[in-house]
């Protein structure tokens, strides 16, 4: 299936010849992981990427935050942080990736909207909601792959990760957040407008890995 979308700088069209997938799911469901082992899969013409790193207008701050020795926290609310992190995601979307699509290149993205709304609902106030109203302007997914994995088992690779990183989990990471983080996921899902299927992430690794590759050849296929 083919995507349109209205670029909302120009007001053209644009046509969607590849494929844009994404991964997501609580943290400690393996998502990252299972991106970096995609990497090195033999699927063609796909690239493997994140539209929430590299957020530049974020970056803008940290730098004044440096240069001028002020603290974030003390100056600027979350939900301003969060506007700047929804305009660094639309403008990765339509400078990086939307150009590759168009060059009818696949797309797989660590995360989506769907993750930049579950958060704007479960830790902002109600009344930023309308804040995620901006990423409609972004293409709808051809596919989501939900990394559903149980809460002992996320706290307990978050755990691990800690460990081996040196970096104590966020606060987002609590094991009350994952269990607020995964409620809504489950509340979304149903109300997306594009497929999404679920892939039991509490299995070993390579079982996981092949699950989701196997989705992903199923997906190419129908574009033959």
């Amino acid at each position: 299936m083919r995507m349109y979308l209205v670029d909302c700088r120009i007001g053209g069209v644009i046509k969607m010849r590849g494929k844009l997938i994404f991964l997501f799911g609580i943290d400690g469901s393996g998502k990252s992981t299972m991106l970096e082992m995609l990497k090195n899969s033999k699927l063609k013409n796909t690239i493997y990427t994140s539209c929430m790193k590299n957020a530049i207008f974020e970056e803008e701050l940290y730098k004044a935050e440096a240069i001028l020795h002020f603290s974030r926290s003390e100056v600027f609310s979350h939900e301003f942080k969060h506007v700047l992190h929804i305009g660094s995601v639309i403008y990765n979307m339509y400078d990086k990736i939307i150009p590759v699509l168009n060059n009818g290149k696949n797309v797989i993205l660590d995360r989506y909207t769907i993750c930049i709304k579950q958060f704007t609902d479960l830790f902002l106030k109600p009344s930023y909601n309308c804040l995620s109203k901006a990423l409609d302007c972004l293409p709808t997914p051809d596919l989501g792959i939900y990394l559903d994995v149980e809460i002992e088992t996320a706290v307990k690779r978050i755990e691990q990760r800690s460990i081996k990183t040196g970096i104590p989990p966020h606060y987002s990471e609590s094991k009350k957040a994952l269990i607020m983080k995964q409620t809504t996921y489950e509340t979304q899902i149903p109300n997306e407008a594009y497929p999404i299927v679920k892939i039991d992430a509490n299995k070993c690794i390579d079982e996981v890995y092949l699950s989701i590759l196997n989705i992903l050849n199923e997906v190419y296929a129908t574009t033959l």
